[in-house]
């Protein structure tokens, strides 16, 4: 492996010396496109026109071959304005489209389908398509509805003639994609620092010679290359230092736009440009090794972190000829770019001078945060003393500190030894069995700490060959767990002592147990231990459980309670049994229903009690009574309408009594000076509507509503329903003839209205007929129209209900129409001889 690392490197420093003497003063360049293509990353090229960039992109990738077929690797592709997708990705499979008509791309002929990719002059492109792209190339694959499609294209190499001022001006969101995706930008400035450069570069135009490009590079030399890249090891301290310098340098640079407004950084930091870093920062270690250091191993050091400017910063002239340059340039645009490159790289120099000096002793800072003291610390005191939740939060805290894991190797070494000793006082407490000798039992907590610590041991490498002995005893120690549950349910069943609210909260105990072993269970089953026999166990221990205490629960609940303290036990009883039955149905499901089945009995008395002593005048009245009724079995956790329905024939024959017991009112009709001094109205109220026996069928629904009756099932069903309907009826009947007799005397009593002949004569008709208290009764509190929709319920039934409901409607509707022509009628007798006096003439006579 190293021989063949010895040549690849080789070949690649003879490729990239050869460029470097071709193409002079572009050393940033081609380092920055050294370390793309070790860590598979892309460059943007960015310079004036007459550059070099589209020819060093050529002249790199184009001479990068396949050693199987010698030829290149490689698309290559000018952008323009009229650019598209299709252009890049490949065209549209037609052959697909025709025959099933999904659009599917032929991406073996786009970018994708290539090693290598050079886009020229990439932002003269439209923004939608250079996304497209960035997309494309971070993620080297074509999302495409649900198909996904693989590509090949390990780097890419893109140039443009716009200076990132104007790129910025253009679309300042496209700048930042491309800061935030591509790991490498460059800038080739228009001149040369060095004088030889320019007279080298004519020497060569005047006597027409061309560079020499003879040295070869395969795609095979450079996957060995990659594979050594990978292979590079990054300590704690290096890594450290990437992030402290990420950090840092992002503030300054954040800092320099607050002073310079048109100034964006070269880079956009992230989570995934700290993960880019990283890789390139790899990638130097090993172009170091080719270049400078052959014999220096895989590992990277703080000394490499000074190259991290590649990839953070605008690369560009060193500085003594950036200096040069800035002093020749004249274009504004030239020098605005090579000012940032001298900003961002003091600030990269300033920034790693101060980094550098806080990464000595790394591993004792990051041991501190860790608190490895204070672990090791923590397992030697259970070690001493046994303690559930000590242990619980050790082991978390363990795996918290070991998934994935510390900076530093020997930071790791030592959280593993702690791990490790941990490991050995579950062992130890695991040998001693649920409940060890001399102490009390304290399962839940117990358990809870050893699974914990089984969590552990399977998510650290270092701890897995413990697993399995570890499961093996954690499935014994479950099994002892069965056993002690099983025998506390059945002692309780012969405790007699034990009353229905301790056996409420030893129920929730042992089912909290029996969690926490069902939590092993699954815990053992994820770590792939056969664990048919513990869940068949755990299985049977549930039922046995449950049977258990349910009986005991049977022999507790009060069966026949004395009649004055039904609902007092009912409540009771309901509440004791509320979490008893909670935690059985968390036992198994046929546990269910526990407060139904043993207190059904009492429920059933407790509506059968107040049945009886219901009194009532009228139906509407016993309403409240079953209201209550439901009340007091819900917060008993009872079914209403079970205990309900077993009283039913009880309901039914209270109703029928109150059907008897009715009689049509009696009332004579209204006199004259009854009529005309308002004693009509007081005797309607008194004697007929507050007797009424109003909404009796409405109470009936109201009632099938609460008993919950099926379909044709109602309550009082037959002659009972009838009468009740009847006697309401013969109630709105005797309401109407009043009614009527009483507006058959006022309007005897009162003038026609037409023939009143002043005023004064309108105003007293006007104030009799409000005397007589019918408009009252009629207009302001609308006993006509309640009349009304009364009896028009009762008009849809059928047989003589419904019969004499159309009769007694007639009869109510009779009257609405002779009681609103009179009103209407001496309205506008008044108002007619109001308007003459309003307008200052006399009111005209009647006839």
């Amino acid at each position: 492996m190293d021989e063949r690392l010895a040549e690849a490197g080789e070949a690649f420093r003879r490729f990239f010396g050869e460029l470097r003497d071709a193409f002079l003063e572009r050393e940033a360049v081609f380092t920055q496109i050294e370390l793309a293509l070790l860590c598979r990353e892309h460059v943007l090229v960015l310079g004036p026109p007459g550059t070099a960039k589209s020819a060093i992109a050529t002249s790199v990738l184009a001479r990068i071959v396949d050693a199987s077929t010698g030829k290149p690797s490689l698309f290559s592709k000018q952008l323009a304005e009229n650019t598209v997708q299709t252009d890049l990705i490949g065209a549209v499979d037609f052959k697909v489209l025709t025959e099933t008509g999904r659009t599917e791309y032929l991406t073996d002929d786009g970018m994708l389908g290539a090693t290598h990719a050079f886009l020229d002059e990439v932002f003269d492109g439209r923004d939608m398509l250079l996304r497209s792209i960035l997309n494309v190339l971070h993620e080297r694959e074509l999302k495409h509805g649900r198909k996904v499609t693989p590509g090949r294209c390990e780097c890419a190499i893109m140039t443009s003639n716009r200076y990132l001022s104007e790129v910025l001006a253009r679309s300042p969101e496209t700048l930042q994609a491309f800061a935030d995706r591509i790991s490498f930008i460059s800038f080739c400035p228009k001149s040369f620092a060095r004088k030889q450069s320019r007279g080298q570069m004519l020497q060569r135009a005047e006597k027409g010679l061309k560079p020499t490009l003879s040295a070869s590079l395969t795609l095979q030399q450079l996957d060995v290359l990659q594979a050594a890249v990978e292979r590079v090891e990054v300590g704690g301290e290096v890594l450290e230092g990437i992030e402290a310098v990420a950090d840092a340098l992002e503030r300054e640079l954040l800092a320099q736009v607050v002073k310079l407004p048109d100034y964006v950084p070269t880079k956009y930091f992230s989570q995934r440009s700290s993960v880019k870093a990283l890789w390139s920062l790899k990638a130097a270690v090993v172009r170091d090794r080719i270049f400078h250091h052959p014999a220096r191993k895989l590992v990277a050091t703080t000394d490499d972190l000074a190259s991290l400017r590649y990839f953070f910063l605008l690369g560009g002239p060193p500085a003594g000829e950036l200096e040069v340059l800035l002093k020749s340039a004249v274009d504004p645009r030239e020098r605005a770019q090579l000012e940032i490159i001298r900003l961002e790289h003091r600030l990269f120099d300033q920034v790693l001078a101060s980094v550098l000096p806080t990464l000595q002793g790394s591993a004792q800072r990051e041991s501190q945060d860790l608190g490895i003291a204070e672990l090791r610390t923590g397992v030697a005191t259970t070690q001493r003393a046994w303690n559930a939740q000590g242990v619980v939060q050790l082991a978390k805290a363990l795996q918290q500190r070991l998934v994935p894991g510390p900076r530093h190797p020997d930071n790791r070494k030592e959280l593993v030894m702690v791990a490790q000793a941990l490991m050995s006082v579950a062992s130890a407490r695991l040998a001693k069995g649920p409940v060890p000798a001399g102490e009390t039992r304290g399962s839940v907590g117990q358990l809870a700490a050893l699974i914990e610590c089984h969590q552990l041991a399977r998510r650290v490498p270092e701890l897995s060959r413990q697993v399995t002995a570890l499961g093996r005893a954690l499935e014994g120690y479950g099994t002892q767990m069965l056993d002690l549950i099983a025998a506390s349910a059945e002692d309780a069943e012969l405790d007699e002592g034990l009353k229905l609210e301790a056996l409420g909260g030893l129920a929730s105990n042992l089912a909290d147990e029996l969690s926490n072993v069902a939590e092993l269970a699954a815990t053992l089953g994820a770590a792939g231990q056969d664990r048919a026999a513990f869940a068949a166990a755990l299985q049977r221990t549930r039922e046995q459980v449950g049977a258990a205490l349910r009986r005991r629960a049977e022999r507790l609940v009060t069966k026949a309670p004395p009649k004055a303290e039904v609902a007092e036990v009912l409540a009771a009883d309901g509440r004791k049994l509320k979490d008893l039955e909670g935690s059985l149905a968390e036992l198994s499901p046929r546990f269910g229903g526990l407060r139904e089945d043993l207190l059904t009995p009492a429920g059933q008395s407790l509506v059968r009690e107040r049945l009886a002593a219901a009194q009532f005048e009228q139906l509407e009245q016993l309403v409240p009574v079953v209201e209550q009724l439901v009340e007091e079995l819900k917060r008993a956790g009872l079914e209403p309408a079970a205990s309900l329905q077993a009283n039913r024939a009880a309901l039914e024959q209270k109703i029928a009594a109150h059907a008897r017991s009715l009689e049509p009112p009696k009332l004579a009709p209204p006199q004259l000076a009854q009529v005309l001094s308002g004693e009509t109205y007081q005797l309607y109220r008194r004697q007929l509507a507050a007797t009424a026996p109003d909404g009796a069928l409405a109470a009936l629904a109201s009632l099938d509503g609460l008993l919950q009756a099926p379909q044709g099932q109602r309550l009082a069903d037959g002659p009972v329903r009838q009468t009740l309907a009847l006697c309401e009826l013969a109630s709105l009947h005797a309401r109407g003839r009043y009614l009527r007799a009483w507006l058959s005397q006022l309007l005897t009593a009162l003038p026609v209205p037409e023939e009143l002949p002043s005023r004064a004569e309108a105003q007293l008709a006007f104030d009799k007929f409000v005397k007589s208290q019918l408009q009252r009764l009629i207009s302001r509190e609308g006993e006509l129209v309640r009349l009304l929709g009364a009896c028009d319920a009762f008009s849809e039934e059928a047989g003589e209900v419904g019969e004499t409901a159309k009769k007694v409607g007639v009869l109510l509707r009779g009257i609405a129409e002779d009681y609103g022509s009179y009103t209407r009628r001496l309205i506008d007798v008044a108002w007619a001889q109001e308007a003459p006096r309003r307008a200052g003439t006399k009111p005209a006579r009647g006839p």
